[in-house]
């Protein structure tokens, strides 16, 4: 008994062993030669013998069935490509493994001799369809591949549907191959019918009224149809702020008489919305943020918001009433108010400000123009005044990037103009110009060449009463790190800086992220607040640690100043976007 159990387990561990080595010994090696690394590619990852390499308990004769059929399965697939003529060779061998060689001599390719591309009805006449035309993938003397003519033949098709074709059909779709005479012809014929139009456009009943909704309309009803403005309408009643929820259907199955409705889903947000933010920087010290916003007053999408601001140099309390879509040139219409304190190093003011602005885009720039009726108490230097200023400005912005939390190529570039005059509820007369730029360029994978420059001139009755906010100041983390906020300008009689007439301030930065999110930086800062271009300017430089963190690049820098040799070494910590 003993022994017949003996031999009985002697047989099993040799079946076993018999069947860890046929599962080694089954593994297949499959390689292609002869064509290009990526055509190569494709070729295995159609080969039926390439997708059971790793199985087991393949028997030989289930191997070389699998072998056999490569020979047809690569023959085949060389035909997309244009080679019809294609000799291929390959063997079998077996060592600790299977391993399956083919060699491919693709021949001559087969070319297109002729493209017969032809259009019926309305899309004859359409701009966009004679632009693909012009443009079409497909071309006498070119190599056939028929991936190619099918991406050419749904680019038909896509262009017919997103510009309201849809009742289209390719009547006619073929390729004609004459492998003796290494030629083709491609054949597409395309009936458009008529071109729909966009039937008349109605939405839910929402807090808003329809009227404010049309505002956002890119479209009227009998306009032909488009994909992009279907887009643009989606687009500019998402990004008005009311709904969380927005969703524009074309409801072709309803199309009729050559009209097409829509159908329009929308979901509002809350009513109120609070916020609250907590930040630092070396500027300002520790600044907190509360806000509340009435998102909609009116049926007219009337906003109203307030905020406050405190840090360690300034609070102040603000609050704006909002008209927006005003009308189709100016985008919205405002009237503000705000109360601000403002404690540095070289000033203390404290202001009063009421005022009406409106925004609107031109040109591609933001447009503000605005009117405000500013009240300030201020102390600079050994000036201590107040001034009552009704100030008129008009201002331009732009900005680009390609990504708004770490820009790797954009900018930002902004111009402003403002002044008063005594003969308008004015103490003093001014003018002031600003114009301010940032640049910022990729240099390879991971580094970065950031610039940034601003500009200003003022021209004023009466400086010693004029603003301590409107003076231009230099130094901090934005102007000239290694110097404290505002603590660069022209000084008065009692050797303490009272800010100046005239601003220049520039920097230019390397920064590298040689470890994934980390990184460094070092840099040069240079100008300074002036009175005459004659007075001297500042320099620093310094280096700098940077993060990407989830909510934007963290900046930590240490720089120097230079021109003042007393100067300490000074930290600078910055969180937020680049522009």
């Amino acid at each position: 008994m003993i022994k017949t159990v003996a031999i009985r387990f002697f047989f099993l561990f040799l079946l076993l062993l018999s069947c860890s080595l046929r599962a080694e010994d089954s593994k297949i090696a499959v390689s292609v030669e002869g064509v290009e690394k990526e055509m190569a590619e494709t070729l295995l990852v159609g080969l039926t013998i390439e997708r059971h390499k790793d199985s087991e308990r393949l028997s030989q004769r289930y191997v070389e069935k699998l072998h056999q059929s490569s020979f047809d399965e690569l023959r085949n697939m060389l035909t997309v490509y244009g080679f019809y003529s294609a000799i291929i060779t390959g063997e079998l061998t077996r060592d600790d493994g299977w391993q399956a060689k083919y060699q491919i001599e693709t021949g001559e390719p087969v070319l297109i001799e002729q493209v017969d591309l032809q259009l019926k009805g309305d899309a004859e006449n359409d701009e966009e369809f004679e632009s693909l035309l012009k443009s079409f993938p497909l071309a006498a003397g070119q190599q056939l591949n028929h991936n190619e003519y099918e991406d050419a033949k749904k680019s038909i098709l896509r262009l017919a549907a997103s510009r309201g074709y849809f009742d289209g059909e390719m009547t006619r779709s073929e390729v004609q191959v004459y492998p003796d005479k290494k030629s083709a012809t491609v054949y597409l014929y395309y009936e458009s019918g008529i071109r729909y139009r966009f039937d008349t456009i109605t939405y839910p009943d929402t807090v808003v009224g329809e009227r404010l909704l049309k505002k956002l309309q890119p479209i009227n009803a009998g306009d032909a149809y488009s994909d992009s403005d279907v887009l643009s309408l989606r687009n500019n009643i998402s990004n008005s702020g009311y709904f969380d929820v927005v969703s524009v259907r074309t409801l072709r199955e309803q199309r009729a008489e050559g009209r097409v409705p829509l159908q329009i889903t929308l979901v509002e947000k809350p009513k109120h919305l609070y916020t609250a933010g907590l930040g630092y920087g070396t500027d300002t010290g520790v600044r907190l943020g509360l806000g509340w916003e009435n998102r909609y007053i009116n049926d007219r999408g009337h906003r109203l918001h307030a905020d406050a601001r405190l840090s360690q140099v300034e609070n102040s309390l603000s609050a704006d009433y909002v008209m927006p879509f005003w009308s189709e040139t100016i985008n919205s219409i405002g009237f503000n108010t705000e109360f601000k304190q403002q404690d540095t190093d070289t000033s203390e003011s404290q202001s009063y400000a009421i005022g009406s602005y409106y925004q609107r885009q031109r040109f591609g720039w933001d447009e503000t123009g605005s009117i405000k009726l500013l009240q300030e108490d201020f102390d600079v230097s050994d000036d201590s005044e107040s001034a009552l200023l009704l100030i008129p400005g008009i201002s331009w912005s732009r900005t680009w990037a390609d990504n708004t939390l770490y820009t790797r190529h954009g900018g930002r570039l902004s111009l402003s103009l403002s002044g008063a005059s005594e003969s308008l509820l004015s103490d003093i007369t001014f003018g002031q110009v600003t114009l301010r730029g940032k640049y910022i360029r990729s240099v390879g994978e991971k580094s970065r060449v950031i610039t940034r420059a601003a500009i200003g001139a003022t021209e004023v009755s009466d400086f010693e009463q004029f603003p301590s906010s409107l003076r231009f100041f230099a130094g901090g983390d934005s102007s000239i790190r290694g110097y404290d906020y505002q603590s660069l300008g022209p000084e008065g009689d009692d050797g303490e800086v009272e800010g100046g007439r005239y601003l220049a301030v520039g920097s230019i930065e390397y920064e590298n992220m040689f470890l994934g999110d980390w990184g460094g930086a070092v840099f040069t800062d240079f100008g300074n607040a002036y009175n005459s271009f004659s007075d001297p300017i500042e320099y620093s430089v310094g280096v700098g640690v940077r993060w990407r963190s989830p909510v934007g690049l963290i900046r930590v820098d240490l720089a120097k100043g230079l021109s003042d040799t007393g100067e300490g070494i000074a930290l600078h910590i910055v969180i937020g976007p680049d522009l």
